[in-house]
């Protein structure tokens, strides 16, 4: 068992507690947000600690940290949340629920999230800081890179690469052998079937206008 720091009091930080608590030996022991969103005292009945002092109330020797935020910027926030919590100290910690199905237990990196229903195949290598939704299927010899958000039943085939901080919809499927590059954008029930270059948004004809995604560099369309 170990004890547990989370980064945020928000809805990340709200669902992470409840599944280390149902589904984990893990003990949750304190929440810590930057300075400025430091305004109230606890959270979830547990102190709620700013950032620029949490090495010195709860000591990374004592504890480790979980960073659960979404997929602003690309991931680049939950990222650099990360590493800042790496330079405090801290061990990140990761959370697997116990009822994903897996041919083979696969390699887990540091301060992942990944919720029940999801299917792994042989030789599936998962990366740092990935979170995955509910009910997604990974074929055998994937590879997630680091900072990646999946959402709920997504398909990566066989052999699939995933650059790192990418962002995969519901329902997107990526086809055998291909490499998603760095920094995309797979939107909501996309099919891909070509290797992407990096800083792309592929979407299918008639999604919803895209936000915060203006440092990506190339927009593709896919007839639906």
């Amino acid at each position: 068992m170990a004890k547990i720091v989370i980064f945020g009091t928000g809805r990340g930080a709200n669902v992470a507690t409840r599944y280390l608590h149902d589904d984990s030996s893990h003990e949750v022991v304190a929440y810590t947000v930057d300075d400025a969103y430091a305004d109230r005292k606890e959270f979830e009945g547990c102190p709620v600690v700013p950032f620029s002092i949490i090495e010195k109330e709860i000591p990374p020797e004592e504890s480790q940290m979980l960073v659960l935020l979404g997929f602003q910027g690309m991931n680049t926030l939950r990222a650099n949340k990360f590493k800042e919590a790496k330079v405090k100290g801290y061990s990140l910690a990761s959370y697997v629920s116990s009822r994903i199905m897996a041919c083979g237990q696969p390699k887990i990196g540091e301060n992942c999230f990944i919720l029940e229903g999801n299917v792994f195949n042989y030789d599936v290598t998962i990366g740092n800081d990935v979170v995955m939704w509910s009910g997604n299927h990974v074929g055998d010899l994937s590879i997630i890179k680091d900072h990646v958000f999946i959402s709920s039943h997504v398909v990566l085939s066989g052999e699939v690469t995933i650059g790192a901080n990418s962002f995969l919809g519901v329902n997107a499927t990526i086809s055998n052998y291909v490499n998603v590059g760095e920094r995309c954008y797979i939107g909501a029930n996309t099919l891909i079937a070509q290797d992407t270059p990096p800083d792309s948004v592929y979407m299918t004809q008639g999604s919803p206008k895209l936000e915060n995604i203006d440092s990506l560099r190339f927009l593709h369309v896919i007839k639906s």
